[in-house]
């Protein structure tokens, strides 16, 4: 019970101790050395319209935060902004890519992953309104009887802007 009531009491010291380290203000008496160096660092957040978080710390100033111009977070007079919400491109790319496997659903799985990696090059914040076509599974070739070949046909669209999320 003791343990228990120890570890309140810390938790509630080391929130005072850090709601003075963020407040910016201050009682004018210069502050204890030891008590300073124990601080809490100064941590905002901010969520944005697209659900990703935006945060700061600080250890020497006030850490500020607004949902103005989209949102966002201040620390050590550094103002980050949310990332502007993502759309999908109007722009349409096709791209083909073939796997090779000892069965067709390891060919197939193989071309998904050459068109992930493709999709991942070509569209910095992601690939949207996707859809795949599928080409026939074929043996490697008449000298080679070790597995098969699947080409898959992407089309697909990049979230825009870049720096979206």
């Amino acid at each position: 019970m003791n343990l228990r009531l120890d570890w309140l009491w810390t938790g509630v010291v080391a929130a005072v101790l850090g709601l003075a380290a963020c407040s910016g203000g201050g009682t004018g008496e210069e502050p204890n050395p030891l008590e300073s160096s124990e601080a809490a660092l100064c941590t905002v957040e901010q969520t944005c319209a697209s659900g990703a978080p935006v945060t700061c710390s600080s250890a020497t100033s006030a850490c500020l935060s607004s949902p103005d111009n989209g949102g966002w977070v201040e620390c050590d007079g550094v103002r980050t902004y949310c990332p502007p919400p993502c759309t999908c491109g109007s722009t349409r790319y096709t791209v083909s890519r073939y796997g090779e496997g000892a069965t067709c659903g390891e060919a197939a799985s193989l071309a998904r992953s050459f068109l992930a990696d493709e999709v991942a090059d070509q569209c910095p914040a992601g690939g949207c309104n996707s859809s795949d076509a599928l080409g026939r599974c074929t043996p490697l070739g008449p000298n080679r009887t070790d597995g098969f070949r699947m080409t898959i046909t992407r089309t697909f669209s990049c979230k825009e802007p870049l720096n979206c999320r």
